[in-house]
């Protein structure tokens, strides 16, 4: 119950954020844009959310220069996962829901 207290489980239950951190745990590391497209969030709120999620150290993420399918260029993208905090903080969250 640590972190449903200390305010962090709130920044998790934001709806897009929820979204977002269910579907890191599930499927690892992910570009920014493919969270876009599999939760239905506008990319740009992605970015805010990650951020903010980053700020409580419950995602990590990085820039990388990638290969897409189809391109000769390098594209920039924006690779992100969750922390084991993340995994605390969901885990703490079930629990205070039960």
């Amino acid at each position: 119950m640590k972190f449903v207290l200390n305010g962090t489980a709130e920044i998790v239950m934001q709806p897009a954020r929820f979204k977002i951190l269910k579907l890191l745990k599930e499927r690892g590391p992910t570009f920014l844009e493919q969270i876009a497209k599999q939760t239905g969030v506008h990319p740009r709120m992605v970015s805010h959310h990650i951020d903010v999620l980053e700020g409580e150290k419950l995602v990590e993420s990085k820039y990388e220069l990638v290969k897409l399918d189809g391109s000769k260029r390098d594209v920039a993208v924006r690779t992100c996962w969750v922390t084991p905090k993340a995994e605390e903080v969901m885990k703490d969250v079930r629990e205070s829901v039960r």
